[in-house]
């Protein structure tokens, strides 16, 4: 049994003689507001918080694990999946990656739409999709996974200028730091990089653009962020 809101004054007042006279009225001893007693088994469940500790991470001998760097359980997305719509409902996955929220959604009966840019998430998309449906090579869930490596252009920016100019821009956004490794560098030792490589679709625009100190530069070289920020972090756990 817990005491809760609301207020049992902000019943009717015979509601609240009822209530009164059930002994489901709770009045502090300090005088405070009188609340309205609720027992569990009137309300089933709990409403989860926003912090979940009762999940572990993948661990590296899990079962499920498919040596993606920030692969999620399974039923933390189960959780959230179940808790945020039905069967038949449309899941978008925008950073699919080794496609834990899809695998979720299959299982779930849902439908669904994964994106990522990486090519080590497509490959982890498909393998995992065959193994929730082991014939899904020749089935229909299979042939709904589309690879398309003709990245779309924006067009609605107009001229860009080369991306060397924006080099001072970067220096001051990023308050001296490499976007890598985060280390303080003079500017003549940093170099512009390309977040999504221009061999990926990437372009010269702003947006795409940061600074990396020479030795992060060479580490990233033309792989993409994702896989950039994975060696990023075994470097941190091997040191």
């Amino acid at each position: 049994m817990f005491h809760g809101h609301p207020s049992p004054w902000r019943y009717p007042e015979k509601r609240a003689h009822e209530l009164d006279a059930a002994g489901r009225i709770y009045v502090p001893r300090n005088g405070g507001v009188p609340r309205l007693k609720r027992y569990l088994h009137e309300h089933p469940g709990i409403v989860p918080g926003s912090i979940w500790t009762d999940i572990p991470p993948v661990q590296s001998h899990a079962k499920e694990r498919v040596g993606y760097s920030t692969q999620k359980p399974l039923v933390i997305l189960d959780r959230i999946i179940k808790a945020s719509s039905n069967p038949g409902d449309l899941v978008l996955e925008p950073f699919c990656g080794c496609a834990t929220a899809l695998v979720a959604a299959e299982r779930l009966k849902r439908k669904w739409v994964g994106i990522d840019l990486s090519e080590k998430a497509v490959e982890l998309v498909r393998m995992r999709l065959r193994d929730v449906s082991p014939s899904a090579e020749t089935s229909p869930l299979f042939d709904k996974v589309v690879h398309r490596t003709d990245l779309p252009r924006r067009i609605d920016r107009g001229a860009i200028p080369d991306y060397r100019t924006h080099k001072h821009t970067l220096y001051g956004r990023q308050e001296g730091a490499c976007g890598g490794c985060r280390t303080m560098f003079p500017f003549r030792n940093m170099t512009v990089d390309h977040v999504v490589p221009q061999s990926k679709g990437g372009d010269d625009h702003l947006d795409n653009l940061q600074l990396l100190c020479g030795a992060c530069n060479s580490m990233k070289g033309t792989g993409s962020q994702a896989e950039f920020v994975a060696k990023l972090r075994r470097e941190r756990l091997r040191t």
